[in-house]
């Protein structure tokens, strides 16, 4: 989610959402209050962060039961970044006025040799962003997605790019057509065919504030042939309710899709990963994640609970808890978890670091 501790978009909430997380070690009742009341407002943070990209632009809320199939014209190898740029000047200050939202975030990076246990590096690789979400391209490029909290996109999303294994990055707006206000909770795969689709949280209105989003949310989706440009497919591809920061992966030949309501996780299911019907919740406590292969025919599920903790499957049902991976630093929340596999056989996670303010 944004505020990922959710963010509360992978926004604060969906457009930022927020999904609390302690201190690996010396978790106390401080932090955990400091997670209620995050989870509390990552619903409305998102929201509003959904209403100021929008610009009053009337929303289609139009379900569709079937989804058209996306072109297949082209396949994404390479980000070209001489075509990377932002749209307008960052806001020099906090553009919604919430003390939890995405102005606040700020993304970095970690480090790992097994996939399992991360350092921080304490390299921050871009400023008031929330709930990243990246890949590693065919070419090698990683690429990271995020809910932009300055207002320098006009989609509501930013994205960078690294040519050189996470060291450097060249940011820019993502560029959006085919929807009528802002997303939130970006969340990258590759299709089958070879394309990007970018999955998405899109809310119907205001939640209530201290409480998880009560209204069904939508996620829907939109591809892209060069990293930059998406196009929105039509219909949806899961409502529910109080879902946020969608999480998508295949196994075998099916297509998991892996939501967080609140701090409780559910799933749902799909053979071409367009149509989705819910399934039943993976657990009941860590939630906005990440689903990533590892070796062995297994797949490893990073999430938010006590920092940053993980659970591995072979089936994407059953899951076996591994423990922490990533503690917060002292007085910050840490979330939105997306590690990435390296040429080299490490590992780079890139995440979330909300800077509460008081």
């Amino acid at each position: 989610m944004v505020n990922g501790v959710y963010t509360g978009t992978k926004s604060n909430n969906p457009g930022g959402s927020l999904v609390a997380s302690k201190n690996q070690s010396g978790f106390h009742l401080t932090a955990l209050a400091l997670i209620i009341v995050v989870l509390g407002v990552a619903g409305l943070v998102a929201w509003r962060v959904i209403k100021s990209s929008s610009k009053n632009q009337p929303k289609n809320t139009t379900s569709q039961t079937s989804a058209s199939t996306p072109d297949t014209s082209g396949e994404i190898s390479k980000i070209d970044t001489a075509k990377l740029a932002f749209d307008q000047q960052a806001a020099a200050s906090d553009p919604i006025g919430d003390k939890n939202g995405p102005f606040y975030h700020d993304v970095y990076t970690a480090s790992s040799t097994d996939g399992l246990h991360f350092t921080a590096s304490g390299n921050k690789i871009a400023e008031h962003a929330s709930v990243p979400d990246a890949i590693k391209l065919p070419s090698g490029q990683l690429v990271f997605y995020a809910v932009d909290g300055a207002q320098r996109s006009k989609s509501g999303v930013l994205m960078g790019v690294s040519g050189d294994n996470g060291k450097t990055w060249k940011l820019g707006s993502m560029q959006l057509s085919g929807v009528s206000g802002g997303i939130a909770d970006p969340q990258i795969t590759i299709t089958d065919s070879g394309q990007l689709r970018l999955y998405y949280l899109v809310f119907p209105g205001p939640p209530v504030p201290g409480q998880p989003p009560a209204s069904v949310n939508t996620v829907d989706s939109s591809t892209s042939t060069d990293g930059i440009n998406f196009t929105k497919e039509s219909g949806d591809r899961l409502e529910y309710a109080q879902i946020t920061d969608p999480d998508v992966i295949k196994i075998g030949s099916t297509w998991f899709m892996y939501a967080a309501q609140g701090q409780k996780q559910i799933y749902a299911t799909s053979s071409d990963g367009l149509s989705f019907s819910y399934k039943g919740v993976t657990r009941q406590q860590g939630s906005v994640s990440k689903t990533v292969s590892t070796s062995g025919d297994k797949y490893r599920q990073f999430y938010c609970d006590k920092g940053i903790s993980s659970s591995i499957t072979s089936d994407g049902i059953s899951w076996t808890d591994e423990g922490a991976n990533l503690a917060a630093p002292a007085g910050k929340i840490i979330c939105d978890p997306s590690p990435v596999q390296l040429d080299d056989g490490s590992w780079l996670m890139i995440y979330k670091v909300a800077n509460p303010q008081r």
